[in-house]
């Protein structure tokens, strides 16, 4: 409990930032400059995964693993801030190169380009700090942990504000609100783990940590970045068939839904280590009283958050929006129906992994993904926002559905009844 109050007000802070950030940009920058700022925004989240790799998720399985040998978390700790520097190097100069590609041929909006090109630069430093966030959730020091993404999430809010409000900046001073921080972080952000850092000599070099770093996350950012493509297709798809004033309207929706998602998004922060650890003693019964646990008192705190957002909803866009964007009230309903149902499951969400099975977290993020695309295209075009909300709450219903049924198999291999 102590290490998920921890979490929880990291990623409280998170969401707390993002949505008083929203609120300043909503009301200096109006629906259009939101949207052209979500937008850049969610192609640097989506970016992210792969600059990342999924090295810190490794290093969480794989440190809790062996949380007891410090020389091996070394090596491995060590493994994953190469292998972190070189994909987020990589990431980085494709998204320079391509920048013109994205603005003008995907979205049509050219003042995109060096916003993106902005972004691109951030890449290294945030996979080096997503590569110490995944050690020390792995180590359960949650204290750093919190103390890392709040100092994170409290600066891009502060210099975000002082270059739009006070500089008069825009959407570039948007941008570079979250892209300076963002490097200045990522660069400390090795201090946390300094002690545990080797020289990478031939030997080290040499051994199967780094490869199974590696093999591990390549299948970790598959998943992760299918995934992520599957919960946000939606602001890309309405930038690609409407417009971004549509897309700040949407926008406004999801800072609501964050709510919903943020509670269970601290709790997986902890059930990931426990459930990899006892995974490893072979102590399965520990694992399958864990989800019971957890995935009812998820569902049941989510759906009284989605009740008061349901019964409040307007008051609280039109008081902290204006009506202007009142057009987010309906497509807010239609997710929260959605994200109620996920909820349960993002408190496990990287169960697959825990226990070994990475490659299937991929292989059903890849069919999300083809789903949610069939529904947003089929939907938005004919009913705009009101559809991608609708083709978003569908998907998630179905592979939660999905989820349960295969988790439930994977039981049964150790004799368990979920």
């Amino acid at each position: 409990m102590r290490d998920i109050q921890w979490s929880f007000i990291s990623l409280a802070t998170a969401s707390l930032s993002h949505l008083l950030l929203r609120v300043v940009l909503g009301r200096e920058l109006g629906p259009d400059g939101l949207g052209i700022y979500t937008l850049v925004f969610t192609i640097y989240m989506f970016g992210m995964q792969f600059a990342a790799f999924g090295i810190g998720a490794a290093l969480t399985k794989y440190v809790a693993e062996f949380s007891d040998d410090l020389k091996k978390t070394g090596e491995y700790i060590s493994s994953g801030i190469i292998g972190s520097i070189v994909t987020g190097i990589l990431i980085g100069v494709i998204l320079f190169t391509l920048s013109g590609i994205i603005s003008i041929n995907v979205f049509n909006i050219p003042e995109m380009r060096y916003l993106l090109e902005i972004t691109a630069l951030c890449f290294p430093f945030i996979a080096i700090q997503k590569t110490v966030i995944g050690s020390l959730n792995g180590f359960r020091k949650m204290k750093q942990f919190a103390f890392m993404n709040i100092a994170l999430n409290s600066s891009i809010l502060l210099v975000s504000i002082f270059m739009v409000m006070y500089l008069k900046m825009n959407v570039i001073g948007a941008v570079l609100g979250f892209a300076l921080p963002t490097i200045l972080i990522g660069f400390l952000s090795i201090i946390f783990v300094r002690s545990y850092l080797m020289f990478p000599n031939i030997s080290f070099l040499k051994n199967d940590i780094l490869r199974d770093v590696l093999h591990f996350g390549f299948y970790v950012v598959l998943g992760n970045s299918i995934g992520y493509i599957y919960t946000h297709i939606d602001n890309v798809m309405i930038g690609y068939y409407l417009n971004e004033t549509e897309v700040g309207y949407y926008a406004i929706s999801a800072i609501f839904i964050q709510g919903i998602t943020l509670i269970p998004s601290a709790v997986q922060r902890v059930t990931s280590p426990i459930i990899a650890k006892s995974y490893a003693k072979k102590e399965y019964n520990s694992i399958l009283r864990l989800l019971k646990s957890v995935t009812l008192k998820v569902f049941l705190v989510s759906l009284l958050l989605s009740l008061f957002l349901a019964i409040f909803g307007r008051t609280l866009i039109i008081t902290i929006f204006e009506d202007v964007f009142l057009s987010a009230y309906l497509p807010m309903l239609i997710l929260l129906i959605g994200y109620t149902v996920y909820s349960s499951f993002m408190s496990i969400g990287t169960f697959y992994a825990s226990i070994g099975h990475v490659r299937l977290s991929y292989k059903i993020a890849l069919f999300s993904a083809i789903l949610s695309i069939a529904l947003n295209a089929f939907f938005i075009p004919k009913y705009g926002i009101i559809g991608a909300a609708v083709a978003t709450s569908a998907s998630l219903i179905l592979l939660t559905s999905l989820h349960y049924v295969i988790i439930k198999h994977l039981l049964k291999n150790y004799n368990l009844e979920l």
